[in-house]
């Protein structure tokens, strides 16, 4: 699992300037940009070790008693 200190070694933080930026590019730009966030996110959590993992402390089937 990564943890948050690898996170931010990887993605840097974006400043206040960067993200008043993008919320005035035009929504078709935004939407692109975020689509391409969701492709690489899904890539991850799809990947063979992520999903493991995510199943082994997930459990199983929730069963009501």
């Amino acid at each position: 699992m990564i943890t948050q200190e690898e996170t931010t070694k990887t993605m840097p933080l974006i400043s206040l300037a960067e993200r008043r930026a993008f919320m005035k590019l035009p929504i078709e730009e935004r939407r692109r940009v975020l689509a391409a966030q969701a492709d690489r996110m899904a890539e991850h959590y799809e990947a063979e070790p992520e999903r493991s993992e995510r199943e082994s402390w997930q459990g199983g089937d929730i069963v009501e008693y």
